[in-house]
This record gives structure tokens, sequence and C-alpha cells, in this order.
């Protein structure tokens, strides 16, 4: 059941617990979230009347049989996908007829819809049009029972159980009545009971989520109400909860949480509402309820507009999956701190050895309009000189018949190699770009690299070059006053066509006496650097092999104790370090370059969590003066009142986050990362943070030893277990 490790099989006897987890995510999942706890609120609300409850409970199981019998996704049965269309499904019917056995037989045939309605729907909706499918496959399979059992006069009609229930009634406001009955008309509950329960519940998932459901609420029924219509409607015909849906989802499910996220959650609550009545309108004459489809149709268009739209503008949407609106956009901010953006072209440096940009993006040459996201390089000596005597010859400059690689894979469309290279001083506008060779990487992607050397380019077109691969050497053809690499990412194969923004990736930046390692960046003029070199012997040694495991003894502050950390790997590639003796986990990415520790949850006093912050991305490379700075969360080390007040201001202002710089050094035959978190960034943290991280790895076994300091004392220290 969706375990990270794709060897593992549940015992027998956990298996029960496995289903009634996923039970409880079905009834979760109705307000997007994915809490045990919180699909256990929501469960108690439907069985205010319990008919009511135990339909609903009953269709979970039979859906979730009929989804493992057609043989659907284990992890969209475990995250609740079918069951709770199933769940809606069976609470509609069991809203309208009594329990009856035609009542069970026609909920059995209804779940096998939703489940054959639901894997089509995903499988178009996700595919094709980028969208969620959301509760689509329960509206239609809910209409076609309800519009077959007019045929059916075995199955008996009541309604009277829920909309005649008082509780709660006359005791609130107004608005907050109205609220609170339309949050549990998502359920088919009508009472203020129903819905105290539920906001309960989505509290404790998402305070965000709360305050959103009010926002499109209070939009909703703003409009709904001041332009005429019936307020009874909004629970009676079940309208209101469609305005807080909206919102939500929206406002930050799948759009980033954010003030005008939560404009747009407003205005999706006020076009929900509109498109409630227009609905009304029409499936009134055909005496079908409008269920949850103004919410859907809402969202999905809204949603849609965001996928096509061709300027990014104020709204961000949620990428690699959704989770609540606080950790949806603490996920966003750390990924644009610490990560390169996925959608934006990412390559290695063209160049072997030490160079500077003597032209950066936006230059004051011809890094201009169409064409001002492009970078010179040249080579300078230590006076910063670009050339040796006077700099009256070609072989004066450094940087002439220098060697230029193949920023990235890909196939050679273009090639010029036979413009000739003129003297100092002078250009040539007729071959403006000079020699050149252009590089189509993927979609519409492409690298031109210009001004080479006559008859250096050692490469042809159609010919396929993996990243690294000599291309050729530097001259000085075309406009070009002195040898230089000009290098410029575009969208199509034209010589000369208008740039498109790009960042170069694992390069090292000279600063100051020092050498500062570069996950990802845009240099700019004057920035003096070069092409990460991998060293082999730090690769071997940052190693957290998938299977292994590390017993480790551990002295926190005096006191002994042992973690067991195990090494896992899931069959989508996903890296996780997890303790075997506790709840605490470690997700992290590695590749021929780097590893990043992504996120952590866990205890404070947890090793676990000292790996998390004393390596939060290391490079495969040595140097005596090498540093890198970096920017982990520390939600899990905070406590919770803190972790309380930053979710609430975080979606105005970021402060939950902890400055580390790291360094590497050989000690014997092992490396050790030094990393220390800066003073000052621990203004949110807890007291167990400490101020320094050493960790000891070794080639082939990964961490072997890890020791943490706080005041200038030995605070943790932690070996193996032999």
């Amino acid at each position: 059941m969706n375990n990270d490790n794709p060897h593992h099989v549940p015992p027998i006897w956990s298996r029960p617990l496995e289903w009634i987890r996923t039970g409880l995510c079905s009834y979760s999942q109705i307000y997007f979230a994915r809490s045990p706890i919180t699909g256990l609120m929501f469960l108690l609300s439907t069985f205010i009347v319990p008919e009511h409850g135990i339909s609903g409970a009953i269709g979970i199981v039979v859906t979730n049989f009929w989804a493992r019998v057609l043989g659907r996704p284990e992890q969209h049965i475990a995250e609740g996908f079918y069951g709770f269309n199933g769940l809606l499904v069976s609470l509609a019917i069991g809203l309208y007829f009594r329990f009856t056995l035609q009542f069970f037989g026609l909920l059995v045939l209804a779940t096998f819809l939703t489940v054959i309605v639901a894997a089509t729907m995903r499988e178009i909706s996700e595919r094709y049009l980028g969208i969620p499918v959301l509760s689509l496959p329960f509206v239609i399979a809910t209409w076609i029972a309800l519009l077959a059992t007019r045929r059916f006069a075995g199955v008996e009609v009541t309604i009277e159980p829920v909309l005649v229930s008082p509780l709660g009634a006359g005791v609130l406001p107004t608005f907050a009545e109205l609220y609170l009955r339309s949050l549990g008309a998502a359920f088919f509950q009508l009472s203020v009971v129903s819905g105290a329960l539920i906001f309960v519940g989505l509290v404790w998932f998402s305070r965000w989520a709360a305050i959103l459901s009010v926002i499109g609420f209070a939009c909703g029924y703003g409009v709904y109400v001041g332009l005429g219509g019936n307020s009874a409607d909004l629970f009676e015909e079940f309208v209101g909860f469609n305005f807080i849906l909206t919102a939500i989802a929206v406002g930050g499910i799948w759009i980033v949480l954010g003030p005008f996220s939560m404009i747009f959650a407003g205005l999706g609550g006020a076009v929900s509402a509109v498109l409630s009545a227009a609905m009304l309108s029409i499936l009134g004459q055909l005496g079908l309820p409008i269920l949850a489809s103004p919410f859907i149709f809402t969202t999905q268009l809204l949603l849609f507009v965001i996928i096509i739209r061709r300027q990014r503008g104020r709204l961000a949407r949620v990428q690699s999956g959704w989770d609540s609106p606080e950790e949806n956009l603490s996920r966003t901010i750390y990924s644009e701190l610490r990560y390169p953006d996925p959608a934006k072209p990412m390559v290695f440096l063209p160049i072997m050895g030490k160079w500077t940009v003597t032209q950066g993006p936006n230059g004051e040459f011809t890094h201009q309009g169409l064409w001002s996201h492009a970078w010179d390089f040249e080579v300078e000596d230590d006076s910063g000189s670009t050339f040796r005597s006077v700099g009256g010859a070609l072989e004066d400059y450094y940087a002439f018949n220098g060697v230029v690689i193949a920023p990235l894979e890909g196939k050679v469309v273009r090639v010029v190699n036979h413009v000739d290279d003129h003297p100092i001083g002078e250009v040539d506008t007729v071959n403006n770009w000079g020699n050149l060779v252009i590089i189509w990487h993927r979609d519409a992607v492409y690298s031109a690299l210009c001004h080479f050397k006559k008859g250096s380019i050692v490469v042809t077109e159609g010919e396929t070059v993996t990243a690294g691969q000599i291309l050729g050497r530097v001259g000085n053809s075309g406009r070009s006053p002195r040898p230089h690499l000009h290098y410029q990412l575009q969208s199509s194969m034209e010589i000369g066509a208008p740039t498109c923004y790009g960042e170069f990736i694992h390069y090292t930046v000279f600063e100051k006496g020092s050498v500062k390692y570069t996950t990802h960046g845009a240099p700019e003029k004057g920035t003096v650097l070069s092409a990460m070199t991998v060293d082999d012997f730090v690769r071997r040694s940052i190693v957290f092999t998938p299977g292994k495991k590390w017993h480790w003894r551990v002295r926190w502050n005096g006191k002994s104790t042992e973690e067991v950390w195990q090494s896992e790997i899931d069959p989508l590639g996903s890296r996780t370090l997890r303790e075997l003796n506790g709840s605490a986990r470690l997700w992290f990415f590695a590749d021929d370059h780097y590893t990043t520790a992504l996120n952590y949850r866990g205890g404070a006093k947890k090793l676990l969590g000292m790996l998390y912050l004393g390596a939060p991305r290391v490079p495969y490379t040595n140097g005596r003066e090498l540093f890198w700075s970096d920017v982990p969360s520390v939600k899990a080390f905070t406590p919770l009142i803190n972790n309380l007040v930053h979710e609430l201001i975080l979606p105005f202002s970021h402060i939950q986050a902890v400055k580390t710089e790291s360094r590497l050094e050989k000690r014997g035959a092992s490396i050790v990362l030094v990393t220390s978190l800066l003073a000052g960034a621990r203004l949110f943290s807890s007291r167990f943070l400490p101020e320094n991280i050493e960790i000891e790895f070794t080639a082939g076994e990964g961490p072997t030893a890890i020791r943490a300091f706080k005041n200038g004392a030995l605070y943790i220290e932690a070996e193996l277990v032999k």
C-alpha cells in the first residue's frame, strides 16, 4: 500500500489498518485532505443520521473492492481517489432512497459504474488536458442512478431523515449557520453539528484551507443572495458547498497560496454561485440535483486558463502533486530558493577551465532587446588582462584556441566552419555570428555557440553529441573585436534567433580568495567561474545505497540512545532514508553531480534530522577553499506555536529558513562535511538546533560518524554500531 520500499510486503495483521487508513483518506479527500484524523471527523459527521453514514461506509468498501477487481493502481486506491467518489455516490443515493434489498443492488452497480467512469475520466483529463478530474465521476454516476430509478419502482424514495435534521438550528448567526450547513452539504448532511465536525477536521488538515473556505463561501453567498437568490438554496439545493470547494481548490490546492490566490479563490466562489443558479434552472427541469457540478466546472475552467497561458502572471501552479495549501506554498518557496526551475532550460558551462563573463545578460554592447539572454566568455590572468604582451595578435589572447564543449546532450542542427578569423579590433558584420554550432536539446530549446576558430569545429550537422563533448576551439570570426565565445539559448534553429532565458548548473565561482559552488544561476558580467569538476572519491563517499542499514549509537547531550536507518527507493525512483525504530524520514535526491536533502519529517531530537541539516546539499567536488550555501527548512525543528504563527504569515512573509554554509575536508581515508548554521537563522527554531555539524563519510559506506556542536561544546556524537 504505497510503501516506499518496493520489496516490502505488509504483514497480514497490518492490512486491516491499511484498509482503515484508506477508508478514512476517502472521507478526507472530499475537502482535498489526506489525513486519517480529518477523515475520522468527516466520517463522524455522516453518522448524524446513522443510516446515511452506514450507506457511505458500505460504498467505500464496495468501490475499493471493484477498483481492485478491475486492477486499478494500488496507489490511486490507497490515496482514496476511487473511495471518495464511491462514498459520495453512496451518500447521494442513501439520501434519496430507503434501505431495501433493491437499494443495495443499486448501490453495488452504481459503485461499479463509478470506478469505470473514474478510471476513464482520470486518464483522459490528466493525460490530455492536464487538469484534475475532481469528483466528476461521482456526479455522472449519481445522475445516471437517479435517472434509472424513475423506471425502477422497487427502489423506495425518501429524503426526510437528513433534510429535517434540527441539530444546531437557530443557535448561531445566520451566516455562520449557513456556512456550517453548507460544509455538511458536501456529505449530504445539513445539520449545524455535522458542519461543525467537518470544520474541525478541515482546520486540523489546514488552517488556510479553512480560511479559504470562508472566503469562498462569503463571496458566493454575497453574489447568490445579493442578486436575489434564496438563501435556503445554499444547503437545501446543495449549492453552498460548491463555493467552498472551489475556493479551496483554486486558492491553495492547485494554485500556490498567496495574496492573489486568495482573490482568485473569492472570484471562484462568486463564479460558482452564478453557475449554480444557472445549473439549478437547467437541471431543475430534469428533476436532478446540481451536486458538485458547479464546483467541478468552475474549478476546471479556472485551472485550464492558468495552464494554457503564455505568461506566468501573478498565479503559480502547484508542481509535483498537491498537499495542504501551507505545504504547497512552503514546498514552492524552498524549491525556488534551492533548486532550478524545471520549466527553464538548464545547461552546463560550454568551456573548460577558469573563464570570465565579459558581457552577461542585458549587456551594454550586443546583449540587448531580443538578444539580451546571452554570455560572452573570455580568459583573464591574475591582473585582469585578457591578453599577454601588447595584445596585437590573436595568439596573445588567452581565450584564443580555447576548447569549447557541448553544454548538454543534443543533435547538431547547424554548423558554420569556413569564416576567416579577422585581426584584433576589426569585425565582420556580413557574417555576424562567425563560425558557429547550433544544437537542438529538446522541445524548443537550442544552444548557439559562436565565433569559433576557422576550421576548428569537429562535429557535423545531424550528429548527436553528449554533454562535455568537444565541439571546436575559440576564434575571432564574425562580429568579434577580440577572441571570445558567445553563448545563448534560443527557441529555434535559425542563426541569430532571439534568445530565451536559461541558467547554468553545477559551476564554481571564484571570489575574494575563495571558491563557491553554485547549483544553478545566470552569472553576471565580471563573474569568474569554471565548470564543477567531479571528484570520484567524494562521489563514492556521499552514497546511500538502497537497502543499506545504519545502526547508530547516539550520545545526545550526555544521554544515550540508538537509531536505525534504512535507505529505500520506490518504483518511481524517489529516494528516502527511513528510521526503522521510529517515525523520522528524510527525502533526498542524488545524481552524477550532487546529493541534496529534499525534505525531513520527524522530531527535532533525531539524528536523521541532524543529517538533513548537516548535509542539505553536497556536490561531488573538492577543494581547499571550496564552500557553498543552502537554505533548508527548519519546520521540523520549530515549536508548534511558532509553526502555527509562521503558517498564518507564510503567504505574506517567509522567514522560517536556516542559512547554512558547508565545506568538505579530507581527513585520512575519510571525507568530513562541515556545516555551520549561521547566527540569526535560528529565530523560529527549537533549542535543540546546533550551531555546527560534522558528518564523516567513507567511500562505499556513506555516513560513518556524526558530531554536532552547540555553544562551542560537543552536543551530539554518533557512531555506527559494529
